[in-house]
C-alpha cells in the first residue's frame, strides 16, 4: 500500500522521504554514467564516482542527524538516549545535502568542477521534484468531518459522539495509536509529558481498533491522563487523511489544517519541534 508519507510492505514501512532519496540517487548514477562514457572518463574514475556518491549517502545521514541534534541539543540532553533512535526521523535536510556534497566534491578530484557542480544541481533539483510532488499529493489539509466515541477522565464512555471539528480553530495534536504497538508504548510518556506542560494544545489520542475495556485498561495500568481520548474502531481517521501506519501523528495549527505528519515513533525533540511549527 502506498500513502503520502510511506510505502506499506505488510508491517513494514518505508519512509517517503527516503524513498525519494534513494530514487534521486540511482537518477544521478544513472546519467552520471551515461556522462562518464561521453567523456571518455578512465574505468577508474567512473567507478571512483559511483562509490563516492553511495558514500556520500551515509557521510550527508551522519551529517543530517548531527544538525538536527546540535539544533534541539537541549531536548536531546533531557533525555540523550533519543540521539541513538534515528527513528524518529530527526534528520536536517540541508545538513545532510551540504555534508553529502562536500563529500561528493572532495573525492572526485579528477572530474571538473563545472561537472560536479551539475551533478549537484541536478541531484537537488530532482531531490525538490520529489518532496513538492510527495506534498502535492497528501490528502484531506483540515480537521476531517468524523466523530468518535470519547473517553471521559473517569474511563467511562460517553452517549455522543464528539466530532473532530469542534478542534477547529484551536491548536491540535492527533495520535492514532493501539495497545499492541510497541512504539506508540514507548512514546506515550513523551506525549504524556507534552500533553501536561500544554495546557493551550489539545491533545487527542485516537485509539485504533480497540474496544472500551482495552483501551481504559491500558491507560489505568500505565497511569495515563490524557483529557482526550477517542475510539476509532473502523480505522475511519487513517483512510481520511491517507495516513497508514501506527504510530502516526497529525498536528493542526489554529486554523485547523493539517501542517504536519509523522508516522513512526516521536521523540521529545521531534514532538518540540512540530509543536513549535503549528504555534510559531
Amino acid at each position: 500500500m502506498i500513502s503520502s508519507e510511506a510505502l506499506h510492505i505488510g508491517p513494514l514501512m518505508l519512509p517517503g522521504g527516503l524513498l525519494i532519496l534513494l530514487l534521486a540517487l540511482l537518477i544521478t548514477v544513472m546519467i552520471g554514467r551515461k556522462v562518464g562514457q561521453q567523456a571518455h572518463w578512465s574505468q577508474e574514475i567512473q567507478q571512483n564516482f559511483q562509490d563516492s556518491i553511495w558514500s556520500s549517502v551515509w557521510i550527508g545521514l551522519i551529517g543530517a542527524r548531527l544538525v538536527f541534534i546540535c539544533l534541539n541539543f537541549e531536548s536531546y540532553m533531557a533525555s540523550p538516549i533519543d540521539i541513538l533512535k534515528i527513528q524518529d526521523k530527526g534528520f536536517s535536510l540541508i545538513g545532510g545535502v551540504v555534508f553529502g556534497a562536500a563529500w561528493l566534491w572532495w573525492k572526485n578530484p579528477a572530474i571538473a568542477a563545472k561537472a560536479k557542480a551539475s551533478f549537484l544541481v541536478m541531484f537537488a533539483v530532482l531531490l525538490g521534484t520529489g518532496f513538492i510532488t510527495q506534498h502535492v499529493l497528501q490528502k484531506e489539509t483540515h480537521h476531517p468531518a468524523l466523530s468518535f466515541e470519547s473517553l471521559k477522565s473517569t474511563g467511562q464512555v460517553q452517549l455522543a459522539l464528539v466530532s473532530m471539528q469542534q478542534f477547529q480553530g484551536q491548536l491540535t495534536v492527533v495520535n492514532l495509536w493501539a495497545s499492541w504497538c510497541p512504539p506508540c508504548h514507548r512514546e506515550m510518556p513523551i506525549l504524556q509529558r507534552a500533553h501536561d506542560q500544554h495546557p493551550d494544545i489539545h491533545f487527542v489520542m485516537l485509539n485504533q481498533g480497540e474496544d472500551v475495556d482495552t483501551v481504559r485498561a491500558y491507560l489505568s495500568k500505565n497511569q495515563f491522563s490524557f483529557k482526550h481520548v477517542m475510539l476509532d474502531t473502523q480505522g475511519e481517521m487513517p483512510k481520511a487523511v491517507n495516513s497508514f501506519g501506527l504510530p502516526t501523528t497529525l498536528f493542526f495549527n489554529a486554523q485547523g489544517e493539517l501542517i504536519e505528519r509523522h508516522q513512526g515513533e516521536l521523540s521529545q525533540a521531534m514532538l518540540q519541534q512540530y509543536l513549535n511549527k503549528i504555534n510559531p
